[in-house]
């Protein structure tokens, strides 16, 4: 498709943005890997950078350790070998992800000497939402609903929604039970440690091997894991957008957080002195909620900045879009308390809207 359009460049690297006043639009700074660099203009921006793998502080420095692999679930069948050479290995992430790099692992190992364990901040290693009803939360009705809450409650909100977005299916979680049951009909259990409610807060080389410093939340206790190498199910984070929108900080509106504003129409908030336009996907889960970098609701998206690109140009839309796209009535329509005398007090910062 991407060879068919004549408008797409690749092998081009986006180095920074900036707002030319003089020409009313923004300076975009690019190098390439076979044309080298240049700078184009343009008055709207999409930016789509997407997110990349995410490791948590406590296992940043082993993970650039070769001594003792510590590798993201991203790499995982590229080192595969390595891992099932490994005696003993620990899977960290509830999420779908590390359900079957666990699975996998169980499966190539022999009963009784299995040497796997599984930990998770999360509460249960549960079933992600997947109901017909309980999926409208990933429609463009639910994303209003959010951005609408305070800011506080937004952030309250979000990890409460944790099996919309850290769940596993219902039938890998099957086949894991399936696979350890087998494993005790003759008697024996295996050495498999599944255990929920833990946080990895520190890691440490000891003789030879990786020491995991283990902390359960509920109970309070701690524990060390000594484990032979790491998987991290650990999930992937929007890229920042600092360095890439270095120039244009000064123009930026900022939530309560410091997190960038983004509008109805996935527009960044700038200031008005800045005339165009850039739009962002996949940056904005901190007001526009779980459906963020939900794939299901892209052409949802793309249309929405289409649209808001149109009106500027011809004003009309480009693409008609439904004023109801979920059953579920999110929120009550009566008047909503002042802030600060009812109990969405305490939001701060802006909804984002211009």
């Amino acid at each position: 498709a991407g060879e068919g359009l004549a408008a797409c460049r690749f092998g081009r690297r986006v180095e920074r943005v900036s707002w030319d006043a003089g020409r009313g639009a923004f300076a975009v700074d690019f190098s390439g890997t076979r044309t080298g660099g240049g700078r184009m203009y343009a008055r709207s921006l999409a930016l789509g950078v997407g997110t990349a793998p995410h490791v948590p502080e406590p296992l940043r420095a082993p993970a650039g350790d070769p001594g003792v692999p510590v590798l993201h679930s991203a790499d995982y069948l590229e080192h595969r070998e390595r891992l099932l050479a490994a005696r003993h290995v620990t899977v960290v992430g509830s999420g779908q992800s590390g359900a079957e790099v666990l699975l996998d692992l169980l499966r190539a190992r022999p009963a009784g000497a299995e040497g796997l364990a599984w930990v998770a901040r999360t509460e249960a290693f549960a079933p992600m939402e997947y109901s017909k009803i309980g999926l409208e939360q990933f429609t463009p009705d639910y994303t209003a609903y959010f951005r609408a809450l305070p800011e506080g409650e937004r952030d309250a909100l979000l990890p409460a929604q944790w099996q919309l977005y850290k769940g596993v299916s219902g039938e890998t979680l099957g086949e894991i039970h399936d696979e350890l049951y087998r494993r005790t009909l003759g008697g024996g259990w295996p050495d498999v440690v599944l255990t929920p409610g833990v946080a990895v807060e520190g890691a440490r080389r000891r003789d030879g091997r990786l020491e995991l410093a283990l902390h359960h939340r509920r109970q309070g206790t701690r524990a060390a894991l000594a484990t032979d190498a790491v998987v991290l199910a650990t999930g992937y984070r929007e890229r920042p957008l600092e360095t890439l929108l270095g120039p244009l900080e000064k123009y930026l509106g900022r939530d309560g957080a410091g997190r960038a504003l983004v509008d109805g129409e996935q527009r960044l908030v700038l200031d008005p002195a800045v005339g165009g336009s850039v739009f962002v996907q996949n940056a904005e889960r901190h007001s526009h909620g779980v459906g963020t970098p939900d794939l299901g609701l892209a052409a949802w998206r793309s249309a929405v900045i289409v649209n808001a690109v149109a009106r500027e140009r011809t004003g009309h839309d480009a693409y008609d879009l439904p004023s109801r796209t979920a059953f579920t009535t999110f929120g009550l329509p009566g008047p909503r308390p002042e802030r600060g005398s009812g109990p969405g007090q305490g939001g701060g910062g802006s909804g984002g809207s211009r």
